[in-house]
């Protein structure tokens, strides 16, 4: 995620809101306490309706920060103000003083917002080394889902949606006289969406589509169309061709790095969690 997005995240749902609550120590996590306020803000900025599910994301956050204050790990002045720089720079605030101005609104400080901006990035530089580290996808894994998807085709496909049949025949009497696939589809298709594409749904492999028009896509040619009847009404699919599966290695890697650093946060949060020392008070 862009540091700016994620800043612009962190200030919408980490900071507490001006309304006043009567607070009290909801949890302690490792020594350090968690404040009602403190969930009960974090819920409404997320739209979590159970504060118990707020609690528990609090508590993993609290965590992660003990763990890496423990390590030793630390977040400078000037990473904090680099950090803050980026944010503002992005969301076209031109200095501190207007920053200063928008937290005001919302009963909050500039210090606020530094101090969430310091523990983000203290967990962020302790997943980076005890998680993203260790995470590593070879060039064997990614020819090995390649070597499925190359040898796949692919159809571009295009169709005619419409609930009447007497539309549908209307549509396929055009077509046999002519018209293009495209044109019809723009006037007749009650699938609007794909009806401003002249029908168009995308590329496709076989499996992706509902079964009926999935065998009507693999039933005909290139270059054909065929009437299909399903129990929501009419298509005319039309495969306007076909070519050899493309691999995107590159998008491949992403995929399976974000699948194994996934399992790999969570297998590294939950072994944090049977060693910390929480205490629930809600």
């Amino acid at each position: 995620m862009r540091l700016a997005v994620f800043l612009l995240v962190l200030l919408l749902t980490t900071l507490p809101s001006r309304a006043k609550i009567v607070d009290y120590i909801a949890a302690v996590v490792n020594g350090e306490p968690i404040l009602y306020s403190e969930i009960v803000s974090y819920a409404k900025e997320n739209g979590i309706p159970d504060l118990r599910v707020a609690r528990d994301k609090l508590i993993e956050k609290k965590i992660l920060l003990t763990q890496a204050k423990s390590e030793g790990l630390k977040v400078s002045d000037s990473e904090v103000q680099r950090a803050l720089k980026n944010f503002m720079v992005r969301n076209g605030i031109k200095s501190e003083k207007e920053l200063s101005e928008l937290l005001k609104k919302e009963g909050l400080t500039l210090n606020d917002l530094k101090e969430k901006i310091r523990e983000q990035l203290l967990i962020a530089k302790l997943i980076a080394r005890d998680v993203k580290s260790k995470v590593s996808v070879s060039d064997g894994e990614v020819e090995m889902i390649c070597q499925k998807e190359e040898g796949k085709p692919v159809r571009d496909v295009y169709y005619i949606y419409t609930k009447s049949r007497s539309v549908a025949d209307k549509a396929m009497e055009l077509l046999s006289n002519g018209v293009p696939f495209e044109k019809v589809a723009r006037e007749l298709s009650e699938d609007r969406e794909t009806a401003s594409k002249g029908g168009h749904i995308g590329k496709v492999t076989p499996g992706m589509l509902i079964k009926p028009l999935d065998q009507a896509v693999w039933s005909i040619k290139p270059g054909d169309y065929k009437l299909v009847r399903t129990s929501d009404g009419f298509y005319i699919v039309y495969v306007k061709s076909e070519e050899k599966g493309h691999c995107d290695r590159e998008k491949i890697r992403q995929q399976l790095y974000m699948m194994k650093f996934q399992k790999a946060l969570k297998d590294y949060l939950d072994n944090l969690k049977k060693s910390a020392s929480v205490k629930v008070y809600m």
